[in-house]
């Protein structure tokens, strides 16, 4: 058996079925009516697979009481779930790249060990399936890694509990975003996909398996760098938070090393032998203070340019703003400018038309405004037109629109209002300019204007941006012909 195990495990024929075997066992083992027998056979079909699956079950993680050598036996043990997960683990580790892939491929070992062994001590049963969900809590680094390996690595490098806060920095996908989003598109249960999802969360999420493998993310930081003391601690506050003393943590712990050498080789893997807790604790002490002083300076400046970054991101979004406030602001006035003015038209005349809604538009023109400028100076004349911005202000609802339309000429959109309702604000507006003081050099002036109203209705309201202006327009010269000072409505 074990000469066959090597035969296979060299040949690169072997490797092609085995990958293919495995999808087709995860597809079929989806369906309800399909039988572990049936499995069995599509198992069998292919040597490597059949040997895999053999070596599975009289490996230590699987923990049968005397060695099974038919595959019929080992896939009865297994089961069907057991049999998918099995395939799923096949082909999650089939997609660590050869060579330097054996830093990722460990960092989904110890996950997956360290899930079932919490499972166990909670007397959960389906322990494979702890296992399956432990080893896909990286997965989302398989993924990169397939296009970037330097990346992917330069990532598991860094100590487990900073590594979102890493990939948000460089810019990169949070690995428990497509690693979820991988589990979900295998057709996983609800469950693993929160696991794979919620691993890296501040406090235990609510699902069972998802518990266990936030747990074990815990544990297996303990291996991955940065403080070991803080992180056995804080693995063991994870442990206890789920249910799982202190005692029978520790003991799981020192099982951990020798399980994932046997998982590795379950998988034809010859990964790095762990240390155990002990001698970790004790390197760390030797050498630890001074790296993680440094690292977690890093760290805090990281976190510091983060912070910098959002900030500089709402201050450009605030210039963003004032720079648009500024292209449609009349400066003068601090009314919409012209441009600004036509946009809001348009927009308001297509809104009125799909509510068959009336809409008017007063245009005012400033009463001898060029005699202000020619007798008083320029000064006098910006003075009166802030005035009547003041006024324009004043007298109109927050949903209609004030405007400069150019020189002394000012708009007023009046959404949902009809003629009617336009003559009174426009009277209102007229008489409040005529009412409002005005000190010149040699004493008092008074401020007039003339309004042009027009109004359409919805339908057609769209179609009737320059019409309406045109109307508008028209109604305030026969106000001036009249003798100024006055409202006049289009006909």
């Amino acid at each position: 058996m074990e000469a066959d195990r090597t035969k296979f495990a060299r040949s690169p024929r072997a490797r092609a079925p085995l990958a293919i075997v495995a999808t087709r066992i995860v597809q079929e083992a989806l369906r309800e009516d399909i039988s572990v027998a049936e499995l069995g056979r599509m198992a069998a079909s292919d040597p490597a697979f059949a040997l895999r699956v053999v070596s599975t079950v009289n490996s230590p993680i699987f923990g049968v009481p005397r060695k099974v050598t038919d595959v019929a036996q080992a896939c009865s043990l297994l089961g069907a779930r057991g049999l998918r997960n099995l395939a799923l683990g096949l082909i999650v580790t089939d997609m660590v790249p050869k060579g330097d892939g054996r830093t990722l491929l460990g960092l989904c070992v110890r996950r997956a060990v360290s899930s079932r062994l919490i499972a166990e001590k909670l007397g959960e049963r389906s322990l494979d399936e702890y296992f399956t969900a432990g080893l896909l809590l990286e997965i989302g680094l398989l993924v990169l890694a397939r296009d970037d390996m330097a990346a992917a690595t330069e990532i598991a490098l860094v100590p487990a509990p900073h590594r979102p806060l890493f990939e948000r920095a460089r810019g990169s996908e949070d690995h428990t975003v497509t690693g979820a989003r991988i589990a979900a598109e295998f057709k996983l249960p609800e469950l693993t996909v929160e696991a794979v999802a919620h691993h890296h969360d501040k406090t235990a999420p609510e699902g069972r398996i998802a518990r266990v493998a936030w747990a074990a993310e815990k544990t297996s930081a303990i291996w991955e760098g940065g403080d070991v003391e803080r992180a056995r601690a804080e693995a063991i506050r994870a442990a206890a938070s789920i249910g799982v003393g202190e005692k029978p943590f520790l003991e799981l712990l020192e099982a951990v090393p020798g399980l994932v050498g046997e998982a590795g080789s379950m998988f034809e893997a010859q990964l790095a032998s762990e240390p155990a807790v002990a001698e970790l604790v004790a390197d760390a002490n030797r050498q630890l203070v001074l790296m993680n002083q440094s690292y977690e300076g890093m760290l805090r400046k990281l976190e510091e340019l983060m912070g910098e970054k959002a900030r500089l991101a709402e201050k450009l979004e605030l210039a963003n703003r004032e720079l648009t406030e500024l292209a449609c602001t009349d400066a003068l006035t601090g009314l919409l400018n012209r441009r600004a003015f036509m946009q809001t038209l348009e927009r308001d005349l297509s809104r009125a038309d799909r509510s068959k809604t009336d809409l008017s538009l007063a245009l005012i023109d400033i009463d001898h405004f060029k005699q202000f400028n020619d007798s008083y100076g320029h000064q006098l004349g910006d003075e009166v037109l802030k005035i009547v911005a003041r006024v324009l202000n004043e007298s109109i609802r927050s949903s209609d629109v004030a405007a400069r339309f150019g020189g002394e000429e000012f708009v007023v959109i009046l959404p949902n209002t009809d003629m009617k309702g336009a003559g009174i604000v426009a009277e209102r507006i007229r008489a409040a300019l005529a009412s409002t003081p005005l000190l010149g050099p040699k004493g008092p002036l008074q401020i007039t204007a003339s309004v042009g109203l027009a109004s359409v209705c919805g339908p057609g309201c769209r179609l009737a941006a320059t019409s309406i202006i045109g109307r508008a327009d028209a109604a305030l010269y026969d106000a001036k012909r009249a003798g100024r000072n006055r409202v006049a409505i289009a006909a």
